[in-house]
């Protein structure tokens, strides 16, 4: 009876060590998807919460690109100007420059 307890908890031991390492695998992956699609991004721009945009460029983005929401922002501090991406319905992501007045520029390289 005994041997039949210890071979009960050695094959559940198994099991939780092998879901255990399947689960730190896919965490890997994933951490590692996430990296890949946050690349960095240069001209000295600093990625930023949507919400963190001034009511100027919120204000600019709903009356001129009507209908297109903006998925992510990144500040550059220095030129006070602001990267978006914008999606409408139905057409493709597009990138946005515009600075801190809610005035839409061309990025300069």
């Amino acid at each position: 009876m005994k041997k039949l307890v210890m071979t009960v908890a050695a094959a559940t031991t198994m099991l939780f060590a092998a879901q255990n390492m399947t689960a730190q695998e896919t965490t890997k992956d994933v951490a590692m998807n996430e990296t890949e699609a946050q690349a960095p991004v240069a001209d000295g721009y600093e990625k930023i919460e949507v919400s963190e945009l001034p009511v100027t460029v919120t204000d600019a983005i709903e009356a001129d690109k009507a209908g297109a929401e903006v998925t992510e922002a990144w500040v550059d501090a220095e030129k006070k100007t602001f990267k978006l991406i914008l999606v409408a319905e139905g057409a493709e992501a597009e990138t946005a420059y515009i600075n801190a007045a809610g005035e839409w520029v061309e990025p300069k390289e």
